[in-house]
């Protein structure tokens, strides 16, 4: 009963969200003072009127401004969400942008990904005012909504999605600290060159406030992020969790983890192999775009770990 309980909690806590998303004003606010900003790293930022060519070098933080009600007028490559955002001009990639397109769009706002962008935040300064946000987990993403509100003078639609992001996140708190959740590991990368996320990641986090107990956790970081771990093979065959989780990243049409674990005589062994509990992950959704959906990225892991509550 507390697992069909905690289902329909979440599910109308994303319906009420998006209810409440739909009902925010398309508008700005009134007033067009110069604002100084301060943005996720610190820095202060002067705008002297809202901004009416806007960029984001994300996919997460394109997928932020459609949100609050701002179209950009570019884009960096293989944005496919929301599909308006497929159709805008494009200026490279986030860590790799193409500058001289990017001036061409006569931005009047940079927004920068503070993960990706610091080393050539005085280029992108050169062509517009540049303010940096930061994602690491769920939690981080109302104060993103509501930097980029201030920044793009939507603070009413971005204080709407805000509290309606944090009414959820306590939602979900409670959902899965009344919930005896299940043992999981998460893999990003291949079989053979693995990172083991712990809950100080985008999706450790999300799976740590649904009850789930992280086999990574307190392990060093290790590997080319924050947040990830190594693990031994043993490690994980000791541990034995329930629930196994993977986002495949490497050459193209690299095999799904899933699949590489079921042909492996040792991954094999795991339980949740034996019963068909691995997951493979969408790659944006889950990983490369922290934003907006992770509503729905919490109610489909809560699906997995829970059932639908029947």
């Amino acid at each position: 009963m507390i697992r069909s309980n905690g289902f329909r909690l979440l599910l109308v806590g994303t319906l009420v969200l998006a209810f409440v998303v739909g009902l925010a004003p398309a508008w700005a606010q009134d007033g067009a003072e110069p604002r100084t900003i301060t943005d996720a790293v610190g820095r202060q930022v002067t705008l002297d009127a809202p901004p009416e060519r806007v960029v984001g070098m994300s996919a997460s933080i394109t997928e932020m401004l459609y949100a609050i009600g701002v179209t950009p007028v570019g884009a960096t490559e293989g944005i496919e969400y929301p599909p308006a955002a497929a159709e805008l001009p494009t200026f490279g990639i986030g860590y790799q942008p193409d500058l001289e397109a990017l001036a061409a769009l006569e931005p009047d706002l940079i927004v920068a990904n503070a993960q990706l962008n610091m080393q050539f935040m005085d280029q992108l300064e050169a062509i517009a005012p540049t303010i940096a946000v930061m994602t690491l987990t769920a939690g981080d993403i109302p104060g993103n909504v509501r930097l980029l509100g201030q920044a793009t003078w939507q603070d009413v639609n971005a204080e709407y999605l805000a509290q309606s992001f944090e009414h959820f996140l306590a939602l979900a708190d409670t959902v899965g600290a009344g919930m005896e959740g299940p043992s999981v590991v998460f893999i990003v990368g291949t079989l053979s060159q693995p990172n083991f996320g712990k809950s100080e990641t985008y999706l450790g986090d999300m799976l740590n406030r649904l009850g789930a107990t992280n086999i990574a956790d307190g392990g060093e970081d290790a590997g080319p992020f924050p947040g990830y771990t190594q693990l031994s093979v043993e490690a994980v065959l000791d541990a034995d969790p329930d629930l196994i989780f993977t986002i495949t990243r490497g050459a193209p049409g690299a095999t799904p983890i899933p699949e590489e674990m079921v042909a492996d005589p040792v991954w094999s062994a795991l339980s949740a192999v034996e019963n068909g509990q691995v997951y493979e992950l969408d790659n944006r959704v889950f990983l490369e775009s922290p934003g907006p959906r992770f509503t729905d990225a919490m109610l489909e892991i809560f699906n997995i770990m829970y059932g639908e509550g029947e």
